[in-house]
């Protein structure tokens, strides 16, 4: 049966950051519909007051080959001019399915972790986009490619991600006026232990390998085979970080939306400051039907959100630890283990963010003055 011509709903979800517009596109897109697109994303920016809008592709959603680029190429320009102005930033979430051939992937890499890959860097887009503009604002400098290599000289220089970097850049208070340093003052701390991970207290090791052995550590304590690590965005809120043992289905299921499949309760016990368990099959207002078929045919029956505390005393992020159905919940003692390890963990977390973070910053503001100055001449 051919599909349906493509549809748009329009909600209105609220993320830790802002009130923003989600459009879901079902149905088939292709060139030819293209123009109507448009107008229905122009409508909705119009009647939008958040700084984006989330398209969320539909599971029967399909796109020629055409649609696909055209789409991908809007996501990454931020929007473009049209007749009426210019579309908000998008934000892509959900899946399609190409229309044509599937194409060539790099070796080793399955077609979910691909579409992650491409969904996470398309996400955060218009993050990166509204930095550059600001840099480039801010400090005189003479394009947006030059504000692009200054992020991304302090990203490769502190190994910090692009997404960290422009996520705290916007949300961090701005400079004084002709100030060398962007945060004069400040006193930077060695990093704390980790008896989980030894190997990782020099200053600039990747949040990502935190997160790895940060996971298995975790893992270990409650003797889990599976588990999912997500770390809080200034701007955004919680953003996945690491994975173990999740099947590919099950892990584009749980990642594929921007506030998550299994979000809820991972914000009810980082919000609690507690650990939240579902068990019973998952039968929980907070899981939609189709997240339950998911963890089922995964054989995972039950979970639990722990989250890690901070300094600040609002959270770090979430570890979660899914159970085969009808298995053995972890003991008092293993879940104290477990208390023990990610205190460590968003101690680590609070200290790499003032400290490592804050670095980039600083290395991102000297050497824009510097640009500056050139361009100046």
């Amino acid at each position: 049966m051919a599909p349906s011509p493509f549809t748009l709903s329009r909600t209105t979800r609220s993320w830790p950051s802002a009130e923003v517009t989600t459009v879901r596109l079902t149905g088939q897109l292709d060139e030819e519909a293209w123009p109507a697109f448009i107008r229905c994303l122009e409508e909705a920016g119009a009647a939008s007051a958040g700084p984006y809008i989330a398209l969320e592709l539909g599971l029967d959603a399909q796109l020629s080959d055409t649609a696909a680029q055209r789409l991908v190429r809007l996501v990454l320009d931020g929007g473009r001019s049209t007749g009426a102005g210019r579309l908000q930033p998008l934000v892509l979430t959900g899946a399609w399915s190409a229309t044509g051939e599937e194409g060539t992937r790099p070796s080793g890499q399955s077609a979910a972790a691909e579409l992650r890959d491409l969904r996470a860097n398309l996400r955060t887009r218009p993050l990166i986009a509204q930095t550059q503009g600001i840099l480039q604002e801010r400090y005189g400098l003479p394009d947006a490619d030059t504000a692009f290599d200054l992020l991304r000289a302090s990203s490769q220089r502190h190994n910090v991600k692009l997404r960290t970097l422009a996520s705290v850049f916007l949300s961090a208070p701005r400079p004084a006026e002709n100030s060398a340093q962007w945060f004069p003052g400040r006193t930077r701390t060695p990093a704390p232990p980790l008896a989980f991970a030894p190997g990782l207290r020099r200053s600039r090791v990747p949040r990502s390998a935190f997160a790895e052995a940060l996971l298995r550590a975790g893992l270990r304590c409650v003797h889990g085979e599976s588990g999912l690590l997500h770390v809080v965005d200034p701007l955004i809120g919680l953003q996945y970080e690491a994975q173990q043992g999740l099947p590919d289905a099950l892990l584009d299921h749980l990642t594929r939306a921007p506030d998550g499949a299994d979000r809820r309760p991972a914000t009810d016990a980082l919000r609690s400051g507690t650990r939240v368990a579902l068990v019973d099959g998952l039968a929980d207002e907070r899981l939609d039907e189709e997240t339950r078929r998911a963890f089922g045919a995964a054989g995972i029956g039950r979970a639990w959100y722990l989250p890690l505390p901070s300094l600040s005393g609002e959270g770090a992020g979430v570890l979660t630890v899914y159970g085969a159905t009808g298995g053995a919940e972890p003991t008092d003692i293993e879940w104290k283990a477990l208390d023990l390890l990610l205190a460590q963990a968003g101690e680590w977390l609070d200290w790499h963010r003032r400290t490592v973070v804050l670095d980039a910053l600083e290395y991102l503001h000297a050497r824009a003055r510097v640009a500056a100055g050139q361009a100046r001449g």
